[in-house]
């Protein structure tokens, strides 16, 4: 299992809510159909209900998703040193940085960290190894007191379909730091 992962809500659940209230309107289109007292009652009675039950179900899975993506924003605190995450790391949260500064470094072996890049509030870090579906490329350090809010991959991602243009500079910004970050590899 993944670091951090998060739990969807059962597509089980999703297919009982739609079979209730397919159900419950198929009852409807029967009454339509053939109107009988007895097909009445059926349509009141187990029709509306089952809708209703369907309805219920699918309020609830709505529900717990916002609430799961809700939970899915954490905010940190590191202190001036602290490294967040390391090169070769899961890539499982796009951090945000609300106060302070990070050091982007690419370690080396037997020679010191040659930093890449210096990042300060409302600029973000993470985003490589999620869009990549790679391991982290670099290690992040932070180079001041740091505040952060990080967001679960899982959610990052989808939140990118909503957002059009945080998309764009999220892209334009992934592109060019994987340039970076291979003219420091070489």
């Amino acid at each position: 299992m993944k670091p951090d992962a998060v739990v969807h809500p059962h597509d089980r659940y999703l297919w009982l809510s739609g079979l209730l209230t397919v159900f419950g309107l198929l009852t409807a289109i029967v009454f339509t159909l053939r109107s009988t007292p007895y097909l009445m009652v059926l349509f009141l009675g187990l029709g509306l209900t089952c809708v209703f039950a369907g309805v219920v179900i699918f309020a609830a899975l709505a529900v717990s998703d916002v609430r799961s993506r809700l939970h899915s924003v954490v905010q940190r605190a590191f202190k001036a040193g602290d490294i967040v995450f390391r090169e070769g790391d899961f890539p499982d949260r796009l951090y945000l940085i609300g106060q302070g500064e990070v050091e982007v470094m690419k370690e080396g072996r037997g020679r010191d960290p040659i930093v890449l890049a210096r990042l300060g509030p409302g600029e973000f870090f993470g985003e490589i190894g999620i869009i990549g579906n790679t391991p982290r490329t670099a290690t992040v350090r932070a180079a001041t007191d740091l505040e952060t809010l990080s967001i679960h991959r899982d959610y990052f991602t989808s939140l990118l379909a909503y957002l059009p243009s945080w998309k764009e500079r999220v892209f334009e910004d992934y592109r060019r730091r994987a340039a970076t970050r291979e003219d420091a590899a070489r």
